[in-house]
């Protein structure tokens, strides 16, 4: 049991990050992260914080997402996928819903930023935690 919840939260952690660097990479010019050491240190606090806001909205929703496939023992990669879509995309309807006025998100490079970042924090998640889904070791078997 303690395996496991460690095992959701380091996949949900590094997912949250791996979300937050896939945002960062659709802002700042790949090439221009590592030109200087200011450079990669505003990249990094960049992703710091982008990971910490991925993680802030995503929480509520990955607890349902993980709680279903733990139950129902889903494992599969494009199941875990597909939940990172669909938070990313509700994600996106949540910024676009609460713009003012101003410059808006509603465009599909913004669009194709957070279903990327969905996809690829879900894959992430998968290949760290999800893979072994609902699994229940032999040692907890009661034998009488």
């Amino acid at each position: 049991m303690l395996w496991s919840a460690l095992r959701i939260l380091i996949g949900f952690a590094v997912a949250s990050l791996v979300a937050g660097a896939t945002q960062v990479l659709f802002v700042v010019d790949p090439a221009g992260i590592f030109a200087s050491r200011e450079s990669a240190a505003a990249a990094g606090l960049l992703t710091a914080m982008s990971a910490t806001q991925a993680a802030t909205f995503a929480l509520p929703f990955a607890i349902i997402a993980i709680g279903v496939s733990e139950t129902f023992g889903l494992r599969g990669w494009l199941t875990f996928t597909a939940w990172g879509v669909l938070i990313g995309l509700s994600a996106y309807a949540t910024v676009v819903a609460g713009e003012g006025a101003g410059v808006s998100l509603r465009n599909s490079y913004a669009l194709w930023a957070f279903v990327a970042s969905g996809a690829v924090a879900g894959l992430t998640y998968w290949l760290l935690a999800g893979r072994v889904a609902g699994r229940r070791s032999n040692s907890a078997a009661v034998t009488g």
